[in-house]
């Protein structure tokens, strides 16, 4: 302490120093932990650096090829997709541009499917079913003019499916039911329908057989945003196995680019076939428009009617399809045959009323 008083400047430096010397002690400590972090960081990364080394992804001239290579033959693909799912016989073109057009297309789409259905002796849902095209039928809006084209393809698509379903895979002697017809909503429209019309809702995606609107399973749907669209359907119908065969191998002729994503099979009996008002009689009807069967040519085992229900997709590519082509004709699908060989053989077999978007 008397040094202290008899040097109190000495005694203040010295003070400073030790300070001084401990701060520096600190910050060395610290340092030194920093210095070995980035020791530890710097062997981390001089380890990635080699392990992708050993890859070798550098732009060198045999990487440089074989990405070439590789993008070569994906667009060899895509060519090949783009053909298969473009190049089909019938095409869907001559897409109307009015509300009248659009309009009056629905409306004969629906007259000429309930013809048709008549002249078949094909059970309806109803005695005037709508074929998926409530929504349209009737003193309602149109479809807005954005909308105009995807509802014009879902009319010929389904005019397609259900052509082919009632000329080629109703039999004779068998009866058949349309259950169903539904598709997605892709029209944003008021529900201002005519009293007694159904008018669907927007949102609803139940399993109620009135209902003409669905949503197809995103585990199901081949549909992938900005490169594949697609038009989804659910078809069901009362009827047996060899209906269902006729109509997938139909389909499997590809003359449109539809896919089956789904079947479904139920049982199902004669009381299924007569569930409208007007079903009894319709089956009474079917029956006796057949060609009698004799005892000896029934089959041992009787066939049991089925409920079917089929989820298809039209496949559509980004690329624009050519206008010019053939085109479905509702009247071109025989008995012994289908509307896309009746079409894509037979320039008669084709209108002009086109397809859709």
């Amino acid at each position: 302490m008397d040094f202290a008083k008899r040097n109190p400047i000495l005694t203040t430096i010295l003070a400073l120093c030790v300070a001084l010397f401990v701060a520096e002690s600190y910050f060395l400590w610290s340092f030194s932990g920093s210095v070995s972090t980035a020791r530890r960081e710097l062997s981390r990364s001089i380890g990635r650096a080699k392990d992708v080394e050993k890859l070798n992804p550098a732009p060198t001239a045999e990487n440089r090829d074989a990405a070439a290579k590789n993008a070569e033959e994906l667009k060899a693909v895509l060519t090949k997709v783009k053909s298969t799912f473009q190049d089909t016989p019938i095409k869907i073109t001559n897409i109307p541009s009015s509300s009248n057009e659009i309009v009056v297309d629905i409306n004969g789409f629906v007259a000429a499917m309930r013809d048709l259905a008549a002249s078949k002796q094909v059970i309806t849902y109803s005695d005037k079913p709508t074929f998926g095209m409530a929504m349209y039928i009737g003193n309602v809006p149109p479809p807005p003019a954005d909308k105009i084209p995807a509802v014009y393809k879902q009319v010929k698509i389904l005019e397609f499916i259900l052509s082919l379903l009632f000329n080629d895979g109703k039999q004779a002697n068998q009866e058949m039911k349309l259950v169903s017809v539904r598709r997605e909503n892709v029209a944003e429209v008021r529900k201002l329908l005519a009293p007694g019309v159904y008018a669907p809702s927007s949102t609803d995606s139940g399993d109620d057989e009135h209902n003409e609107l669905f949503k197809i399973d995103p585990a199901v749907t081949a549909r992938v945003p900005g490169a594949v669209d697609t038009y989804a359907f659910q078809i069901r119908f009362i009827s047996y196995t060899e209906s269902l065969r006729k109509l997938v191998e139909d389909l499997k002729r590809f003359d449109m680019p539809l896919v089956i994503r789904s079947i479904e099979v139920e049982p199902a009996t004669t009381a299924d076939l007569a569930g409208t008002p007007d079903g009894a009689a319709a089956v009474a009807s079917a029956k006796k428009g057949g060609a009698a069967v004799s005892e000896n040519a029934k089959p041992v085992v009787a066939e049991n009617l089925s409920k079917f229900t089929l989820v298809l997709e039209y496949i559509e590519l980004p690329s624009p399809v050519p206008a010019a082509g053939t085109e479905f004709a509702p009247g071109a699908a025989t008995d012994a045959g289908t509307a896309g060989a009746a079409g894509s053989a037979s320039p008669a077999a084709a209108t002009s009323t086109g397809t859709s978007n």
